[in-house]
């Protein structure tokens, strides 16, 4: 039970059993990747003729961002997403022919590889993914299928960055149009390589862009950052656990859960440290450190459960019954909450037994303030340029996992005394370490390096970075790096639900990406 043990210290492969992605989910991806780059070559040429396609290019960055997860649909709901997207295909394209015919412009239609009718099942439509992805594979040689499952994993990761912004009602239209541009890429015969190239760094650039614009955006809609102390007790009472990232949801909840106690989880952590949910008396902590480990969590909160928007969680083995999303498309078991009332995660939360006793546990830090933090790594430069520090290593995201915390404690534990590490995954009580808990913020990592950045090289030898989290947003953070001159960059191990590995090893191959191997040996020859 969560009061009792430390389960959080195990991440979500180990708590499922599994970290690999399922054929059926490869084959789903395929069919939507074909769908979306033809829609998004009909946009590109309805927009040449003057028409305005705002409503269908919101559409398709919505659909690449939900592909990160799919994980918990059920049959049903994939072919429903199928062949819903697949109706817009061929309703643009028609759109796209008639008005060529209206304006006597002569139409440069595509061939549509993908025919579907309405009395197909998912097994046969699936069929159809399978034998495009091993068609595919038929035609490229290993450095174009590395470079064309990269684009697709940043196509998809600046697309959740663009819908993150819809959340504060902003958003980007050169990033929208530079997405749909690398979609339709997708539609020459041979993929082109040299463009592919270019437009993964377009597209990595962009997501920093859009992760920058976020981190005003936050700002904007709830106050400046601080150093917030938070709670990871449990207090006796009825509550609501808020999963997932999206603040402006946990927002809503809280404006609206009245009584009832509500607790953040994973990476809403990072809300305790602005401003504006300070004010709110109804949240009172943090239940479990693990954006990775919904599973055992979930399984131990003793009341309605909500996951907000772009939450990529699996929790297909857990029971259902109070478990709500604010997403657009649920889980099969999970109740969609339309139109922010949330009074059915209230009434779910109010029929649970809640806490009973609750529990004491240690608090922890979060956030930062910005001055002090300024003045920190003025000291820390000024120690790097008089060589006082030799060598500055910079570790994070965390994934919570006891794998990567032993990693930690072992190379701190050889580190000598005049090399020094920035760290935002892990802590420990030693002289030179600064912890940055920015519970895997990323627009907050970005403002962070760029402090660092301004006074200190990217392009040092005498820096290594350590990015000890693998998701889609680490594929554009890798790129970013190595395009701003980083030399020194050292990866965890990536689940095969990011990237296929055999994918993953050439890219860290092109891209002079270390593997982490075991903490001595890798510090041994970054100092050797």
């Amino acid at each position: 039970m969560y009061e009792k043990n430390n389960l959080f210290e195990y991440n979500e492969c180990i708590g499922r059993g599994m970290c690999s992605i399922f054929p059926t989910i490869s084959s789903f991806q395929e069919i939507m990747l074909i769908i979306f780059r033809s829609v998004s070559y009909y946009i590109v040429k309805l927009e040449r003729i003057g028409e305005n396609c705002s409503e269908i290019k919101n559409k398709v960055i919505e659909g690449v961002s939900n592909l990160i997860s799919t994980t918990g649909y059920s049959d049903e709901q994939l072919l429903s997403i199928i062949i819903t997207a697949y109706n817009n295909l061929i309703k643009i394209r028609k759109k796209y022919l008639n008005l060529c015919k209206e304006k006597n412009i002569t139409p440069r239609d595509i061939k549509l590889t993908l025919k579907l009718s309405p009395d197909m099942g998912l097994s046969e439509v699936l069929s159809l993914g399978h034998r495009a992805i091993n068609d595919k594979n038929k035609k490229m040689n290993s450095i174009q299928k590395c470079y064309s499952e990269l684009l697709f994993v940043l196509i998809k990761s600046t697309s959740l960055s663009v819908v993150k912004l819809f959340d504060y009602s902003d958003t980007n239209e050169e990033a929208i149009n530079n997405i749909l541009t690398a979609l339709t890429l997708y539609n020459f015969g041979t993929f082109p390589l040299k463009k592919a190239k270019n437009m993964i760094s377009n597209l990595a650039e962009t997501d920093l862009k859009l992760w920058r614009q976020r981190e005003s955006a936050q700002i904007e809609n709830f106050g400046h950052l601080s150093s917030t102390t938070v709670s990871l007790s449990t207090k006796p009472g009825k509550a609501i656990l808020v999963s997932g990232s999206c603040l402006t949801d946990l927002k809503n909840i809280l404006d609206s859960a009245g009584d009832i106690d509500v607790y953040t989880h994973g990476d809403l952590l990072i809300a305790h440290a602005f401003e504006q949910f300070r004010n709110y008396k109804n949240l009172k902590g943090h239940f479990g450190t693990s954006s990775d480990n919904c599973v055992l969590d979930f399984a131990t909160f003793p009341g309605s459960i909500v996951l907000t928007k772009h939450s990529a969680q699996n929790i297909e083995y857990l029971i259902r019954g109070r478990l709500f999303t604010t997403d657009d498309f649920s889980p099969k078991g999970v109740v969609r909450i339309l139109n922010n009332n949330f009074e059915p995660v209230i009434e779910a939360a109010s029929a649970s037994r809640g806490f009973l006793t609750g529990r004491k546990k240690d608090s922890l830090i979060v956030g930062f303030d910005y001055k002090i933090l300024r003045q920190k790594i003025d000291e820390l430069v000024k120690d790097l340029n008089t060589r006082k520090i030799r060598h500055l290593f910079i570790f994070g995201m965390s994934n919570y996992s006891e794998e990567q915390r032993g990693y930690f404690s072992r190379f701190i534990k050889y580190l000598p005394s005049d090399c020094y590490v920035i760290s935002f995954s892990y802590n420990c009580d030693c002289d030179n370490l600064l912890y940055v808990n920015i519970a895997n913020n990323f627009p907050l990592l970005t403002s962070v390096l760029s402090i660092l950045f301004d006074k200190f090289s990217i392009k040092s030898d005498n820096l290594t970075i350590f990015l000890t989290k693998c998701d889609s947003n680490t594929m554009s953070i890798m790129v970013n790096l190595k395009q701003l001159g980083a030399k020194n960059i050292y990866l965890a191990n990536c689940p095969p639900t990011i990237i296929n590995p055999a994918v993953m090893n050439s890219f860290m191959n092109l891209y002079s990406i270390k593997p982490v191997t075991d903490a001595k040996t890798d510090l041994d020859s970054i100092l050797k």
